[in-house]
């Protein structure tokens, strides 16, 4: 107990704070599992930074995947210009099925909503933009992938 009140002191002299930033905290409460919903999980090889040409990170991309109802999903969260509505988008296609896209100005994120795709491939993308529209920032898998169920 002591300890943490000595390094809290510290800290605080040295003028270092021990929180996040607003940001950080606003983009935090933001995970893939609560973007897609109860059930949705991350799926190996589901998840891409959204990258800019100069390899800025503005976000990340993740694919999700609900084994009981057999559904996935795609969300695409800012890390950049969060609270600030910039163009995001998301987007999920499944093999011989169904594809849901989702791109409108968003402060935090944007989701593709649930899509039919047991033991189907699918190839998902996520992006964002900064707020004078210019740079884009774009992650995901062009091919198709995530084939078993």
């Amino acid at each position: 107990m002591l300890i943490r009140s000595v390094i809290a002191a510290s800290l605080v002299a040295a003028g270092i704070a021990a929180v996040p930033s607003s940001a950080y905290a606003a983009t935090a409460a933001y995970s893939p599992e609560r973007v897609c919903g109860k059930g949705f999980h991350r799926v190996k090889d589901g998840y891409r930074a959204m990258t800019t040409r100069d390899g800025a990170v503005f976000g990340h991309v993740y694919l999700m995947y609900n084994k009981r109802a057999g559904k996935n999903c795609v969300a695409a969260i800012k890390t950049a210009y969060t609270g600030t509505r910039t163009v995001t988008g998301a987007y999920l296609e499944v093999k011989g099925g169904g594809r849901s896209e989702d791109e409108q100005r968003y402060q935090y994120y944007a989701e593709t909503g649930h899509v039919d795709g047991a033991w189907k491939c699918v190839r998902y993308a996520g992006w964002t933009r900064d707020p004078d529209n210019r740079v884009t920032a774009w992650g995901g898998r062009k091919s198709f992938g995530n084939c078993g169920g």
